[in-house]
Parts: C-alpha cells; sequence; structure tokens
C-alpha cells in the first residue's frame, strides 16, 4: 500500500481514539466523584440504634391465693313470662323492651268495655237478691212466730192439729225460700267477685320490679291466657349459674363467700353461694350451683359468661407476676427484666398459680421491672425501650379490674 494511503488511516483511527479516551476519563473522573460524596454522606449520617419496645411492671409483695374456676353463666334472680287473665284486645301497650318497671305497675290494657259491663249487671242482680233477702227474712221470721202461736193455742186445746200443720207446712215454705235466697245471694257475690277481678285484670301488671326483656304484643292485637305479651326479669341481684366438677363439689357450700370474673367486663366481683345441688346430674356428671351476685351494676347483664373462682391455697406474702411474662424453657421458667435499658434472662422458680398471675418463689427481688409484653423477641443483654407500665397486681374482688 502507498505511504500515503497509511497514512491518511492512521490518521483517521487517531482522531477516533482521541475522543473515545476523552469519554473514558470523563467517566471514571465523574465515577470516583460520586463514590467520594457517598463516602462523606455515610461518614456524615448516623445510623439509628434500634431499640426492642417492651412493656413492664414492677413486681412487689402482697398476699396471694391459688384459684380454681368454672366457667358458668349469668342468669336473672327472677323471670316472668307474663299472659293475661282475660281474653280480649290490646287497647294500650304501656312498657317497652328495656324499660326498667316497679312492682304492681300497668304493662299492657286489655279493652274493658265489655268487663265493666258485666261488672255492672253483677252488681244490680246482687242488689236485687239482697233486697229481695229482707222480705224472705221477713216471711220467714213471720210463719215462724205463728207456728210457735199456734202450737202453744195447740197444746192449751184452743187450736185443732189440722191449724197447727198448716203453720208448719208455712213455716217449712218460708224456711226454704229464706235459704234460697241466701244461696242465690252467694252466688251473685262470687259471679260479682268474678266480675271484679276480670274487670281488674284487664290491666296486666308487673309482677315484681325488673326490667321488660321482650315486648310481644301491639296494640289491636287479640290476646288469651295462651298468649305471652311480656318477660319480665329481675337484674338486681343477679345469679351465676355453674355446673361443678366433682373435684370441686367439697370446696362449695351455700353461704360461702366466692369471686366470680366476668369477661366481658374484665372485672372480679363478690358472690355469694345461694345453692349446690346434692347430687350430680346423671346426664353431664355435674353438680349445679348457684351464686347470688349483688351490686355488679347494669354493666353485668344475664346471658353473660362469668367463672366461678375458689381459692384452694392462700399465702401471706408472695412475689407475682402476670403469667404471660412467664417463658416455657427447658427445665423451667425463665424471665426477663429491665436493668437500665437492657434485658436480663432470669431462670425462676414458680409457685401458686391465680387470677391470670403466678408466684414466683426464687429468682426475682421486689421492685424489679419484669417484661410482660414483648419478652418473646428478647435476648440476654438486648437494649429495649420501655414503652408503659402496667398496673401491678392481681385483680381484686367487687369490681376491680383483671
Amino acid at each position: 500500500m502507498p505511504r500515503s494511503e497509511i497514512s491518511e488511516a492512521e490518521v483517521k483511527k487517531k482522531r477516533w481514539i482521541k475522543p473515545a479516551a476523552a469519554a473514558v476519563v470523563l467517566a471514571l473522573i465523574l465515577m470516583t466523584a460520586v463514590v467520594r460524596i457517598g463516602s462523606k454522606k455515610t461518614d456524615t449520617v448516623a445510623i439509628p440504634e434500634r431499640l426492642q419496645p417492651v412493656e413492664v411492671v414492677s413486681v412487689m409483695s402482697r398476699p396471694f391465693a391459688e384459684e380454681v374456676s368454672v366457667a358458668g353463666t349469668v342468669i336473672p334472680f327472677a323471670e316472668a313470662k307474663i299472659s293475661p287473665k282475660v281474653m280480649g284486645r290490646v287497647s294500650a301497650v304501656h312498657a317497652d323492651m328495656g324499660q326498667r318497671v316497679k312492682q304492681g305497675d300497668v304493662l299492657m290494657t286489655v279493652d274493658q268495655s265489655d268487663y265493666l259491663t258485666a261488672l255492672k249487671q253483677a252488681e244490680a242482680n246482687l242488689a236485687v237478691a239482697e233486697a229481695n233477702s229482707i222480705q224472705a227474712l221477713a216471711g220467714y221470721e213471720k210463719a215462724r212466730a205463728d207456728y210457735r202461736r199456734i202450737q202453744e193455742l195447740f197444746s192449751q186445746g184452743a187450736a185443732s192439729r189440722s191449724q197447727l200443720e198448716t203453720a208448719g207446712s208455712q213455716l217449712a215454705a218460708a224456711e226454704s225460700a229464706y235459704k234460697a235466697n241466701q244461696a242465690q245471694i252467694r252466688q251473685l257475690e262470687a259471679l260479682l267477685e268474678k266480675a271484679r277481678s276480670d274487670y281488674h285484670n284487664t290491666e296486666v301488671r308487673a309482677p315484681f320490679s325488673g326490667v321488660v326483656a321482650r315486648r310481644y304484643v301491639n296494640i289491636g292485637e287479640m290476646v288469651s291466657q295462651q298468649v305471652t305479651v311480656f318477660n319480665i326479669i329481675q337484674d338486681d341481684p343477679l345469679l351465676v349459674r355453674v355446673n361443678l366438677p366433682e373435684s370441686m363439689v367439697a370446696r362449695v357450700s351455700p353461704g360461702q363467700q366466692v369471686n366470680i370474673f366476668v369477661a366481658a367486663t374484665g372485672k372480679t366481683y363478690r358472690g355469694t353461694v345461694r345453692s349446690a345441688a346434692p347430687q350430680a346430674d346423671p346426664q353431664t356428671k355435674a353438680f349445679a350451683a348457684e351464686i347470688k351476685l349483688e351490686g355488679a351494676g347494669p354493666e353485668v347483664r344475664p346471658g353473660m359468661v362469668a367463672d366461678l373462682r375458689v381459692r384452694i391455697k392462700e399465702v401471706e406474702s408472695a412475689l407475682v407476676v402476670p403469667t404471660d411474662a412467664l417463658l416455657d424453657e427447658e427445665g423451667g421458667s425463665g424471665i426477663f427484666v429491665v436493668e437500665e435499658g437492657v434485658a436480663r434472662h432470669r431462670k425462676v422458680a414458680t409457685g401458686l398459680v391465680g387470677q391470670g398471675y403466678t408466684q414466683v418463689v426464687s429468682g426475682l427481688q421486689p421492685g424489679e421491672l419484669v417484661v410482660v409484653r414483648g419478652n418473646h423477641l428478647l435476648v440476654d443483654g438486648m437494649k429495649v425501650r420501655v414503652e408503659g407500665t402496667r398496673k401491678d397486681g392481681p385483680p381484686q374482688a367487687g369490681g376491680e379490674s383483671g
């Protein structure tokens, strides 16, 4: 190839290489600058240290009891399904579901017009019979006086036997008429009493003070003795009905004070055992018992689930922690305590259990902060952040939280 041609090719090649090399150098410079900038940012921005959030409780020494529990149901102290005592059309409704009523309050009224008419007729019939009674009594007394007079004359020979017999017949007739009148009066008095009762029973009244649980009737409907029109319950006091297993029968007796925990309110209330069955139900093999629950307030209602709690062991002084603070571990139980913002693991020995709490007999000191929430995520030595302190201690009777 001629020298001039080679020189021209080399020149073209050199022209292409120079811009490419310049681009590579520029790219390297930019990458180096970006790396330096990133390095400077990393050096100046601090990564925050992660702290595990936990909830704690401060443990203190207190009286404590181990309890066993049996699930039961809150029921009304008394319940009545009310039906009218007379038939008729409903003319007025005076109470509705949820309304509180007192004993004797009128709940509804049956149309009274026919019953008022019957009452007035019965009063009139009795008045007529009582008026006739005066005349019948007068006739009877006169016939008796006439007979005695004729009888005296007959003994003296001044009256014949026929006259005596006639006077005797008249006396018998007058006595029979008087007795019939008295029997009629008694019958009419009974009819009047029934008419009064029917008229009174047109007003359906509450048999005891309580609350209307259900209303089944409206104005204008026909009702009779077979129709339930209201359901009334007595909700103060309340009862708790439980079925005791054989293992608890000997621990529960009438008059005994017990604790009742109601899950819906999260509170424990004081109750008194009202009755306990002397023998087991043949189907369930359990012993029925009822506990009287007074002063629970409107927050506790029939139908709620309630646990009967019976103490079986007690200690005067114990360190107790919520049961959910304990971790099941090989060979026993463990807990975490917080010391200067750090979680420390402890092996503990436990004792009595009750009311959602457990006694710790070793491995813990009064006043220490025990982790009750977030403990399953901890390891010994982990830094923590306390986000809340739970109220200390198991629930007490009488409506305390539990």
